[in-house]
């Protein structure tokens, strides 16, 4: 059994991206694994705390949900997911807003960790080359192991989703200890 971390982005909770991650954590369940999923697009707007910089480093108080919930199973996951639609060539922000939150435990972060990435869009191509390198540079610079990408292009089309959705369902059934 892996411990399994997903981590969405989008505020529409059947949208796309939304269903993407449902088929992942329904497949990786099955298959045994411990899945703690959060949805920062879910969140209430004064639940997810931005990192600001000033004149120094300051850190944000360890009462928020991000500090409570989502740090401790990110820093005990085996293999992190992540799941984000398309929104000006880039990921949510509110999943970069999560994301922006590793830095203060960086260091606690890189090691032998996998990782997924799902995107979904309704671009093709170019369109999403830009936060699909995004992602592959934050795997590359944590030192992640990417275990599998789905880019759902054009996730507008039912069809195209349907086939998007069982190769989300497939890459968490093939996380096994």
């Amino acid at each position: 059994m892996k411990k399994i971390l997903v981590l969405t982005g989008s505020p529409h909770p059947n949208g796309a991206s939304s269903r993407l991650a449902d088929e992942f954590v329904k497949g990786a369940k099955e298959a045994g694994n411990d899945v703690f999923r959060f949805d920062a697009g879910l969140q209430p707007l004064g639940e997810l705390h931005f990192l600001q910089l000033d004149a120094g480093e300051r850190t944000i108080a360890d009462n928020d949900i991000v500090s409570r919930e989502v740090l401790p199973k990110l820093i005990e996951a085996d293999v992190v997911v992540f799941v984000s639609s398309l929104y000006y060539f880039g990921m949510n922000a509110q999943l970069k807003a999560v994301i922006d939150r590793f830095y203060s435990i960086n260091h606690e972060l890189k090691d032998d960790k996998q990782s997924a990435v799902i995107v979904a869009g309704y671009g093709v191509g170019d369109d999403l080359k830009p936060m699909k390198d995004h992602f592959n540079i934050i795997q590359k610079y944590m030192r992640w192991q990417n275990i599998g990408t789905i880019v759902a292009e054009d996730s507008w089309n039912a069809a195209k989703l349907a086939k998007h959705l069982q190769e989300a369902y497939a890459l968490g059934k093939s996380i096994s200890a």
